[in-house]
């Protein structure tokens, strides 16, 4: 899978406080975006599956 570089914005607090609490855990910021970034795509997906069908019944 290609990946590409992006900039974000985020707050510096939270930023700071996910690094103290995620490399605890071993987890790269990078690695937890694209995994947020899967959930969202999957529940949209599902979301508009759902709606395709419900269009599809009437």
């Amino acid at each position: 899978m290609a990946k590409e570089r992006v900039n974000i914005t985020v707050d510096k607090d939270k930023l700071d406080e996910f690094y103290r609490l995620a490399t605890k855990k071993g987890i790269k910021f990078s690695t937890w975006v694209n995994a947020k970034l899967d959930e969202f795509l999957e529940e949209e997906q599902m979301i508009e599956e759902y709606r395709m069908k419900k269009r599809s019944e009437k």
